[in-house]
C-alpha cells in the first residue's frame, strides 16, 4: 500500500480532499474546481483511492469520489500521538493569553476610573493552573473515549 502521508504532501490531493470533504464530487466536477490536466488528476485520483483516502463510484461512464475514513483514520492515529502535547501547549498559551488580558483589564480600569485595582491573584499562576486542567481535561477524555471503543470493536468481534 502506498503511504497516506505521500499521497498527502501533494497539494494538488490535498485540494481534492478539500473538495470531496464537501460533497462527494464526480471525476468532471473535480476538473473543473481544479483546472488540472485530465491525466494528472487522474493519477491523483488513483493514488487516493490507492491509499484509501476516496472511495470510487463507477456509474456508467461518471465516477464519483467520497471520502474514505479508512486512510484519514490511519493518518489521524499517527497525529494523534502527539495530541495531547499539543493541546497541553495550546491550553499553556490560552492560560497565558487569560492572564495577560486580566492584567490588562485591571489596568484599562486603573487608568479610566483613576483607582488602584488590588489583584487577589496572580494572574500568570491562575493562567497556568487553567491550562493545566483543560490539559488534564483532555487527557481523560481521550482515555474515556479510548476504552470505549476498545469496548465497541471487543462487542463487534
Amino acid at each position: 500500500m502506498v503511504d497516506v502521508f505521500d499521497a498527502l504532501a501533494d497539494e494538488n490531493r490535498r485540494k481534492v480532499l478539500e473538495l470531496v470533504a464537501k460533497e462527494p464530487r464526480t471525476t468532471a466536477a473535480l476538473n473543473k474546481s481544479l483546472k488540472l490536466p485530465a491525466t494528472t488528476l487522474d493519477k491523483h485520483l488513483k493514488m487516493l483511492v490507492k491509499t484509501e483516502l476516496l472511495n470510487v463510484t463507477v456509474k456508467g461512464k461518471t465516477s464519483t469520489y467520497s471520502l474514505n475514513k479508512t486512510g484519514l483514520a490511519e493518518a489521524a492515529k499517527w497525529f494523534g500521538k502527539f495530541g495531547s502535547s499539543f493541546v497541553a501547549g495550546q491550553a499553556d498559551a490560552l492560560g497565558e493569553s487569560i492572564a495577560t488580558l486580566v492584567t490588562s483589564a485591571a489596568g484599562w480600569i486603573e487608568n479610566k476610573f483613576g483607582t488602584k485595582i488590588n489583584l487577589d491573584f496572580d494572574p500568570e499562576e491562575v493562567g497556568r493552573e487553567l491550562g493545566k486542567k483543560l490539559s488534564d481535561v483532555k487527557h481523560e477524555t481521550t482515555t474515556k473515549v479510548s476504552k470505549t471503543v476498545t469496548k465497541v470493536k471487543a462487542k463487534r468481534s
